[in-house]
């Protein structure tokens, strides 16, 4: 904890790794207007004159950017067999997301810079090297390597080209988390209005139709964890959508989320969290995602979707690849089996993270929270 709190302060001044880097201005001013309130000034002072600057010059290059692809975007079809990895975070959906996106005949997928610099990601592809500097090149969880061109989660984008109209929201302010996590299914029972779903859904196909027209035609591979508990919103925009969902054993995954909310998120904060708010964050994601899917996945037609296990993925990859193929009614596994076969090669001498045990005080909690997803998925529950 004490080692968290002393990064905290150390990453204030950093321009890496922020959630809202690209953000636009007018969405900028949209998110210091609603929440000003919750910023502390005084602390991140410098954090929000860079993003304020950053904002200024996305809206520049935003324009630019439609000024040369605006209208060839607009005249795009998104393909209507998108397939959505889904899952809870750290549960193995970036693995999957790595490995199926080498299959660049059939998908494509938003890159980090996409993600990370949405309104303009079409105009700076060509000179993406000059913005290596915004990331570190390493993922600060798990030490993972972090490129401008690889795989990344779409819903980066959302939270930026909505002014945070996102569950992500939450991280820059999980001082008030609870305002935020009602954006993680988009339900009205959750408090979630008609304009701010109105919203939702076309910054969403407004992001879904700029990665289209990179695609040329190719099926979108979409990675966010927050799909997870929006199955019935995806499928009445792409009924005919598949999805691939990863579980993990939660007690996993609880210590690899707190571990990420720990070494992660400070690089994004606008207000600083007590400890007891991460903890917190990671029981109330899991649990609404959780509860968010198993009520719905039963809408998805029969064919289109597969549950793997973490375990099963991590003992053979190549095994797993092929039975996502072959569920899914996928031809061309053979002609990919060479390529996941060298990635798993490359990766063989990566290391995963190694944590301490739960305590009991979260084991407890997270047996009494989590349980659904035990009973579901067949883990045992350590009393």
């Amino acid at each position: 904890m004490k080692e968290a709190e002393k990064r905290v302060r150390q990453e204030r001044f950093s321009t890496q790794n922020n959630l809202l880097t690209g953000i636009t201005l007018g969405a900028w001013l949209s998110v210091l207007w609603k929440y000003g309130r919750w910023v502390e000034w005084r602390v991140y002072w410098f954090r929000v004159l860079f993003l304020t600057l950053m904002a200024m010059l996305n809206s520049s290059l935003a324009l630019i950017n439609d000024l040369f692809y605006s209208k060839a975007v607009a005249k795009t079809t998104i393909n209507d067999s998108p397939v959505f990895i889904i899952g809870n975070p750290r549960t193995g959906t970036t693995l999957l997301h790595n490995m199926l996106s080498l299959d660049k005949d059939r998908f494509s997928y938003a890159t980090t810079l996409a993600a990370g610099f949405s309104a303009a990601f079409l105009l700076l592809e060509p000179v993406q090297h000059l913005l290596k500097g915004v990331i570190s090149e390493k993922r600060p969880m798990d030490n993972m390597p972090l490129t401008l061109d690889a795989p990344q989660e779409d819903e980066l984008a959302m939270n930026q080209m909505s002014g945070c109209i996102s569950q992500y929201g939450c991280i820059p302010f999980l001082t008030h988390q609870d305002h935020f996590m009602r954006f993680l299914t988009m339900d009205s029972e959750e408090g979630v209005t008609k304009n701010e779903k109105k919203k939702y859904i076309n910054t969403l196909l407004g992001i879904f139709e700029k990665l289209a027209y990179k695609a040329e035609g190719r099926r979108l591979l979409l990675k966010s964890p927050s799909h997870t508990a929006k199955i019935e919103l995806l499928l009445e925009l792409f009924p005919k959508a598949q999805f691939i969902f990863i579980h993990r054993n939660p007690y996993d995954v609880f210590k690899s989320m707190v571990h990420m909310a720990e070494t992660t998120y400070c690089y994004s904060y606008l207000a600083t969290p007590k400890h007891n708010d991460l903890v917190e964050y990671s029981l109330t994601l899991y649990e609404k995602t959780y509860n968010a899917y198993l009520d719905a996945r039963h809408l998805i037609p029969q064919g289109n979707l597969i549950e793997i296990a973490f375990d099963d993925l991590q003992n053979d990859k190549i095994a797993c690849m092929k039975n996502i193929y072959t569920t899914l009614g996928w031809a061309g596994f053979h002609d990919m089996q060479k390529s996941y076969s060298q990635y798993v090669a490359n990766i063989k001498t990566y290391k995963r993270n190694s944590f301490p045990s739960i305590s009991p005080k979260h084991r407890a909690l997270v047996n009494k929270r989590w349980e659904r997803s035990f009973e579901e998925f067949g883990y045992c529950i350590w009393v």
